[in-house]
Protein backbone atom coordinates (compact mmCIF):
# COMPACT_ATOMS: atom_id res chain seq x y z
CA UNK A 1 0.00 0.00 0.00
CA UNK A 2 1.50 3.48 -1.44
CA UNK A 3 5.03 2.28 -1.17
CA UNK A 4 6.06 4.95 -3.45
CA UNK A 5 4.57 7.60 -2.04
CA UNK A 6 4.91 7.25 1.53
CA UNK A 7 7.47 9.85 3.47
CA UNK A 8 7.87 7.37 6.51
CA UNK A 9 9.50 10.53 8.70
CA UNK A 10 6.13 11.99 8.29
CA UNK A 11 3.78 11.58 11.06
CA UNK A 12 4.67 10.16 14.41
CA UNK A 13 5.95 6.28 13.11
CA UNK A 14 7.62 5.57 16.48
CA UNK A 15 3.93 4.40 17.82
CA UNK A 16 3.85 1.98 15.44
CA UNK A 17 7.33 0.94 15.65
CA UNK A 18 6.55 0.33 19.37
CA UNK A 19 4.11 -2.07 18.53
CA UNK A 20 6.29 -4.03 16.23
CA UNK A 21 8.67 -4.26 18.79
CA UNK A 22 8.47 -7.90 20.10
CA UNK A 23 8.94 -8.86 16.13
CA UNK A 24 12.10 -7.01 16.24
CA UNK A 25 13.53 -9.05 19.15
CA UNK A 26 12.30 -12.40 17.58
CA UNK A 27 13.75 -11.48 14.21
CA UNK A 28 17.28 -11.08 16.47
CA UNK A 29 16.59 -14.05 18.31
CA UNK A 30 16.07 -16.42 14.99
CA UNK A 31 19.01 -14.55 13.59
CA UNK A 32 21.09 -15.78 16.64
CA UNK A 33 22.88 -12.74 16.87
CA UNK A 34 25.75 -12.79 19.55
CA UNK A 35 28.46 -10.53 20.65
CA UNK A 36 30.95 -9.10 18.25
CA UNK A 37 28.57 -9.75 14.96
CA UNK A 38 28.37 -7.11 12.79
CA UNK A 39 24.54 -6.30 12.38
CA UNK A 40 23.12 -4.23 9.73
CA UNK A 41 19.20 -3.61 9.72
CA UNK A 42 17.82 -2.35 6.34
CA UNK A 43 14.26 0.19 6.41
CA UNK A 44 15.68 0.05 10.18
CA UNK A 45 13.05 3.11 11.63
CA UNK A 46 13.86 3.96 14.82
CA UNK A 47 15.92 1.04 14.93
CA UNK A 48 13.85 -1.27 17.17
CA UNK A 49 16.30 -4.47 15.99
CA UNK A 50 19.40 -2.18 15.58
CA UNK A 51 18.83 -1.77 19.41
CA UNK A 52 17.85 -5.01 20.36
CA UNK A 53 21.10 -6.51 18.53
CA UNK A 54 23.19 -3.86 20.01
CA UNK A 55 21.75 -4.88 23.45
CA UNK A 56 23.28 -8.66 22.64
CA UNK A 57 27.22 -6.85 22.38
CA UNK A 58 26.38 -6.49 18.21
CA UNK A 59 28.40 -3.82 16.28
CA UNK A 60 25.34 -2.07 14.74
CA UNK A 61 24.43 -0.21 11.60
CA UNK A 62 21.09 0.81 10.04
CA UNK A 63 19.93 2.08 6.63
CA UNK A 64 16.93 3.52 6.22
CA UNK A 65 15.27 6.66 3.93
CA UNK A 66 13.85 8.81 6.85
CA UNK A 67 16.29 11.08 8.14
CA UNK A 68 14.30 12.14 10.67
CA UNK A 69 13.83 8.17 11.92
CA UNK A 70 17.46 7.91 11.76
CA UNK A 71 17.78 10.91 14.40
CA UNK A 72 15.82 8.68 16.76
CA UNK A 73 17.55 5.39 16.23
CA UNK A 74 20.60 7.29 16.92
CA UNK A 75 19.18 8.42 20.14
CA UNK A 76 18.70 4.90 20.88
CA UNK A 77 22.12 3.26 20.08
CA UNK A 78 24.57 5.75 20.38
CA UNK A 79 27.29 3.86 19.48
CA UNK A 80 25.77 2.82 16.19
CA UNK A 81 26.15 3.82 12.58
CA UNK A 82 22.66 4.67 10.75
CA UNK A 83 23.19 5.92 6.78
CA UNK A 84 20.04 7.38 4.88
CA UNK A 85 20.12 5.18 2.04
CA UNK A 86 17.71 2.59 -0.21
CA UNK A 87 17.12 -0.94 0.29
CA UNK A 88 17.72 -1.59 -3.07
CA UNK A 89 20.88 0.27 -3.45
CA UNK A 90 22.50 0.30 0.21
CA UNK A 91 25.20 2.58 0.76
CA UNK A 92 27.87 0.28 2.12
CA UNK A 93 30.42 -2.38 0.81
CA UNK A 94 30.57 -5.69 -0.14
CA UNK A 95 30.75 -8.55 2.51
CA UNK A 96 30.57 -6.49 5.21
CA UNK A 97 28.11 -8.26 7.83
CA UNK A 98 27.69 -11.53 9.97
CA UNK A 99 24.02 -10.76 10.16
CA UNK A 100 21.33 -8.98 7.88
CA UNK A 101 17.85 -7.87 9.39
CA UNK A 102 15.23 -6.28 8.23
CA UNK A 103 11.85 -5.79 9.93
CA UNK A 104 8.66 -5.07 8.18
CA UNK A 105 11.32 -2.66 6.11
CA UNK A 106 12.71 -4.18 3.06
CA UNK A 107 9.05 -5.31 1.89
CA UNK A 108 8.42 -1.95 1.01
CA UNK A 109 11.10 -1.84 -1.28
CA UNK A 110 9.26 -1.64 -4.78
CA UNK A 111 12.09 -3.96 -6.62
CA UNK A 112 12.33 -6.75 -4.56
CA UNK A 113 14.83 -8.33 -6.56
CA UNK A 114 16.93 -5.49 -5.93
CA UNK A 115 16.14 -5.55 -2.36
CA UNK A 116 17.16 -9.32 -2.21
CA UNK A 117 20.33 -8.92 -4.45
CA UNK A 118 21.39 -6.21 -1.81
CA UNK A 119 21.13 -7.57 1.51
CA UNK A 120 23.00 -10.97 0.13
CA UNK A 121 25.93 -8.42 -1.18
CA UNK A 122 26.72 -6.29 1.80
CA UNK A 123 26.27 -10.13 4.08
CA UNK A 124 29.38 -12.26 4.70
CA UNK A 125 29.79 -15.59 3.29
CA UNK A 126 28.23 -17.82 5.62
CA UNK A 127 26.73 -14.98 7.53
CA UNK A 128 23.12 -14.64 7.83
CA UNK A 129 19.86 -12.61 6.72
CA UNK A 130 16.28 -12.37 8.75
CA UNK A 131 13.83 -10.91 7.22
CA UNK A 132 10.01 -10.50 8.61
CA UNK A 133 7.12 -9.86 6.42
CA UNK A 134 3.38 -9.88 7.11
CA UNK A 135 0.93 -12.53 6.10
CA UNK A 136 -1.73 -11.09 3.97
CA UNK A 137 -4.93 -12.35 5.77
CA UNK A 138 -6.74 -10.55 9.01
CA UNK A 139 -8.29 -7.28 10.32
CA UNK A 140 -5.27 -5.47 9.22
CA UNK A 141 -4.60 -6.85 6.02
CA UNK A 142 -7.82 -6.01 5.34
CA UNK A 143 -8.04 -2.69 6.30
CA UNK A 144 -4.53 -2.26 4.02
CA UNK A 145 -6.77 -3.45 1.20
CA UNK A 146 -9.63 -1.24 1.69
CA UNK A 147 -7.10 1.89 1.75
CA UNK A 148 -5.68 0.54 -1.71
CA UNK A 149 -9.07 0.09 -3.32
CA UNK A 150 -9.79 3.29 -2.90
CA UNK A 151 -6.72 4.91 -3.51
CA UNK A 152 -6.64 2.39 -7.27
CA UNK A 153 -9.85 3.22 -8.25
CA UNK A 154 -8.77 7.47 -7.70
CA UNK A 155 -6.16 7.00 -10.53
CA UNK A 156 -7.04 7.62 -14.20
CA UNK A 157 -7.78 4.38 -16.54
CA UNK A 158 -4.34 3.91 -17.88
CA UNK A 159 -2.60 4.11 -14.70
CA UNK A 160 -4.84 1.83 -13.07
CA UNK A 161 -4.13 -0.98 -15.25
CA UNK A 162 -0.61 -0.88 -14.95
CA UNK A 163 -0.84 -0.54 -11.46
CA UNK A 164 0.47 -4.09 -10.34
CA UNK A 165 0.12 -6.29 -6.94
CA UNK A 166 2.41 -6.23 -4.10
CA UNK A 167 5.16 -8.51 -3.87
CA UNK A 168 4.23 -11.51 -2.41
CA UNK A 169 6.70 -10.82 0.49
CA UNK A 170 4.22 -12.88 2.69
CA UNK A 171 4.40 -15.97 0.81
CA UNK A 172 7.32 -18.90 2.39
CA UNK A 173 7.33 -20.39 -1.07
CA UNK A 174 8.36 -16.30 -2.67
CA UNK A 175 10.95 -15.78 0.21
CA UNK A 176 12.41 -19.28 -0.28
CA UNK A 177 12.60 -19.07 -4.25
CA UNK A 178 13.89 -15.74 -3.75
CA UNK A 179 17.12 -16.31 -1.75
CA UNK A 180 17.84 -20.04 -2.75
CA UNK A 181 18.63 -18.59 -6.45
CA UNK A 182 21.87 -16.84 -4.04
CA UNK A 183 22.24 -20.37 -2.84
CA UNK A 184 21.07 -19.64 0.76
CA UNK A 185 19.47 -21.91 2.96
CA UNK A 186 16.58 -20.96 3.71
CA UNK A 187 13.81 -21.82 7.13
CA UNK A 188 10.42 -19.62 7.24
CA UNK A 189 8.69 -19.65 10.36
CA UNK A 190 5.39 -18.26 11.26
CA UNK A 191 4.77 -15.73 14.23
CA UNK A 192 1.72 -13.81 15.63
CA UNK A 193 1.16 -9.95 16.88
CA UNK A 194 -1.16 -8.45 18.43
CA UNK A 195 -2.29 -5.04 17.74
CA UNK A 196 -4.92 -3.19 21.07
CA UNK A 197 -6.50 0.01 21.02
CA UNK A 198 -9.52 0.94 23.04
CA UNK A 199 -11.58 0.29 20.57
CA UNK A 200 -11.90 -0.20 16.11
CA UNK A 201 -12.69 3.22 15.45
CA UNK A 202 -9.86 4.47 18.26
CA UNK A 203 -7.61 2.18 15.69
CA UNK A 204 -8.50 3.39 12.56
CA UNK A 205 -8.36 7.06 13.79
CA UNK A 206 -4.91 7.30 15.25
CA UNK A 207 -3.42 5.76 12.11
CA UNK A 208 -4.67 8.12 9.70
CA UNK A 209 -3.07 10.72 12.50
CA UNK A 210 -0.03 9.27 13.26
CA UNK A 211 1.08 6.61 11.15
CA UNK A 212 2.74 7.68 7.87
CA UNK A 213 1.08 5.17 5.30
CA UNK A 214 -2.19 6.34 6.83
CA UNK A 215 -1.55 9.87 6.68
CA UNK A 216 -0.35 9.48 2.35
CA UNK A 217 -3.92 7.84 2.22
CA UNK A 218 -5.93 10.61 3.69
CA UNK A 219 -3.90 13.38 1.98
CA UNK A 220 -4.40 11.52 -1.25
CA UNK A 221 -7.84 11.30 -0.95
CA UNK A 222 -8.22 14.84 0.78
CA UNK A 223 -10.12 16.76 -2.37
CA UNK A 224 -12.60 13.66 -1.88
CA UNK A 225 -14.28 13.78 1.25
CA UNK A 226 -16.76 11.42 0.45
CA UNK A 227 -13.96 8.46 -0.45
CA UNK A 228 -11.88 9.19 2.61
CA UNK A 229 -15.16 8.53 4.53
CA UNK A 230 -16.01 5.76 2.85
CA UNK A 231 -12.80 4.06 3.87
CA UNK A 232 -13.05 4.53 7.26
CA UNK A 233 -16.77 3.79 7.73
CA UNK A 234 -15.99 0.17 5.92
CA UNK A 235 -12.33 -0.36 7.77
CA UNK A 236 -14.26 0.11 11.44
CA UNK A 237 -17.06 -2.45 9.86
CA UNK A 238 -14.71 -4.60 8.65
CA UNK A 239 -12.75 -3.98 12.12
CA UNK A 240 -15.51 -4.69 14.34
CA UNK A 241 -16.11 -7.87 12.41
CA UNK A 242 -13.03 -9.27 13.29
CA UNK A 243 -12.41 -8.11 16.33
CA UNK A 244 -11.34 -10.09 18.81
CA UNK A 245 -11.74 -8.37 22.22
CA UNK A 246 -15.50 -6.64 22.23
CA UNK A 247 -14.43 -5.00 25.13
CA UNK A 248 -12.01 -3.09 23.36
CA UNK A 249 -10.00 -3.56 20.15
CA UNK A 250 -7.43 -6.59 19.48
CA UNK A 251 -6.61 -8.02 15.88
CA UNK A 252 -3.57 -10.86 15.85
CA UNK A 253 -1.77 -10.52 12.37
CA UNK A 254 0.38 -13.35 11.38
CA UNK A 255 3.76 -13.12 9.58
CA UNK A 256 6.81 -14.54 8.67
CA UNK A 257 10.19 -14.53 9.92
CA UNK A 258 12.57 -15.97 7.03
CA UNK A 259 16.36 -16.80 7.76
CA UNK A 260 18.89 -17.37 5.12
CA UNK A 261 22.13 -18.65 5.59
CA UNK A 262 24.29 -18.13 2.93
CA UNK A 263 26.64 -20.38 1.83
CA UNK A 264 30.34 -20.31 2.75
CA UNK A 265 33.57 -19.21 0.19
Amino acid sequence: MLRGMTDWGDGTYEMTADDLAPAAERAVEIAAVASGDDVLDIACGTGNAAAVAADRGARVTGVDPAARLLDVARGRVPDGTFLVGDGAALPLPDDTFDVTLSVFGVIFVPDATAAVSEAVRVTRPGGRIVITSWVPEGAIAGAGQIVRRALTERMPADERASTTEPVAWGDPAFLREAFERHGASVTVTEELLPFTDASPATWFDEQAEHHPMWRAARAELADHAAAWQDVRQRTIALLTEQNEDPQAFRATSRYLVARADLPRD
